[in-house]
């Protein structure tokens, strides 16, 4: 059964936390907007070529080719040969790109468990198992889970609930 007060309280939510993290992910980014989130995602997932880089922060070609061509200017990003496709170029973080990501990791971090904070030890397990199976209802697709997971903490999740979906969809 519906209850659209529990979704509006729910939306609210969503995007009061959402925007504290991104806020608090960009201020250690080097500049705002999808930096954050391509840092992060290249210290989760080493080697990601460009296209799929640009699917999962949402970017035309020519927008992400920029956003890498600056990352790589500032020192945090390095171009390799694929070892998958000698077509494709691999993108690696640097050391500087490693300090980096762990820099917006930690702001992250600390913004949800400011948000965390309200509950109890027993209401944060309750929640960590409902937002647990919300996620995994939520995922769409294997290159959505890039979108989900562009800000994530791969330390932090040893059980990922969005790896532990797409294994079981097969």
């Amino acid at each position: 059964m519906r209850d659209p007060r529990i979704e509006n309280i729910a939306g609210a939510l969503s995007l009061a936390i959402a925007d504290e993290l991104l806020r608090a992910a960009e201020s250690r980014a080097p500049e705002a907007g999808s930096a954050a989130a391509a840092l992060t995602l290249l210290g989760h997932v080493p080697g990601l070529p460009i296209e799929r880089l640009r699917r999962a922060l949402g970017l035309s070609h020519p927008g992400a080719v920029r956003l890498v061509d600056r990352l790589q200017a500032d020192g945090l990003v390095a171009r390799q040969p694929s070892e998958r496709d000698r077509r494709a170029v691999a993108l690696v973080l640097t050391p500087e790109g490693e300090k980096a990501c762990a820099a917006i990791l930690a702001a992250r971090q600390g913004t949800l468990a400011r948000a965390l904070a309200a509950l109890s030890p027993e209401e944060r397990a309750v929640f960590g198992r409902l937002a647990e199976k919300m996620l995994r209802a939520a995922l769409q697709s294997e290159e959505h889970a890039y979108t989900v997971c562009r800000l994530c903490d791969p330390g932090a999740c040893t059980d990922c609930p969005v790896d532990a979906e797409l294994e079981a969809r097969g």
